[in-house]
């Protein structure tokens, strides 16, 4: 089985599902959200936006740059409203399914040719994930999706300004991306990873691989691991930056 599955049907009964959570506490939604028709207006509108995806996926609909930009925005934007509902009526056991919600959307809107402008969700969705997950084969798969969405981000993340915010989504992803990297055990993926890395988030790299390093030394790691590890370390010494 996929870490993820990355096809509006899937991501639609995923979406449902953290839905029907909160209109079950329909109550409690509409004192939060000070609004008499409480969740329903979200839940009606993301009844609307999947079928809309789904003719996008399948070609049987067309939206221009522009268009597209505007709805996969507003997509991201109902899943937000919607992951603010289950946070505040403390829906705890909906928590990962959020996480692969909101990981697969961000891949299913990069894969649209769409920019990415709201990461939040979508990069604590996959730190979930790739914290939840030890199979190698999964980590390796994840990291590629990550890369995906990495790379449809929008030149105001890219630029990673706001470096006073340690939880910044452009940095959590790229860490994260780097963790399932290094956690696949795969030294041409660690070194693929590694690379981009070291140009998107240059001051987190000695801490990174000095983290990367301890954990190896005490887990059965793989020698052309730390190999990689060690090399990365050389280029980015712990007291090069501060």
């Amino acid at each position: 089985m996929k870490p993820l599955v990355i096809e509006n049907d899937v991501i639609s009964d995923l979406a449902l599902d953290v839905t029907q959570a909160v209109l079950a506490r329909s109550e409690e939604a509409r004192a939060i959200m000070e609004d008499q028709s409480g969740p329903i207006d979200l839940a009606r509108a993301l009844a609307d936006f999947f079928p809309v995806a789904g003719a996008l996926e399948s070609g049987g609909a067309h939206l221009d740059q522009e268009h597209l930009q505007e709805f996969c925005a507003y997509g991201l934007d109902l899943l937000d409203r919607l992951a603010f509902l289950v946070r505040k009526v403390e829906i705890m056991d909906r928590r990962d399914t959020i996480a692969r919600m909101f990981a697969s959307m961000g891949v299913w809107v990069a894969r649209r040719g769409a920019t990415i402008d709201n990461l939040e969700g979508t990069a604590d969705g996959f730190g979930m994930i790739v914290n939840a997950t030890s199979v190698t084969d999964d980590l390796r798969s994840l990291c590629g999706l990550m890369e995906e969405v990495i790379e449809a981000a929008s030149m105001r993340l890219q630029l990673d300004e706001d470096r006073g915010d340690a939880w910044r989504p452009w940095r959590v992803i790229n860490l994260n991306a780097g963790i399932a990297a290094t956690r696949s055990l795969d030294p041409e993926l660690m070194e693929r990873t590694f690379d981009k890395m070291s140009r998107r988030l240059p001051y987190d790299m000695p801490g990174f691989l000095a983290d990367g390093m301890r954990q190896a030394a005490f887990q059965n790691v793989p020698d052309a691991v730390k190999d990689v590890m060690r090399r990365h370390m050389e280029r980015w010494p712990a007291n090069a930056l501060h």
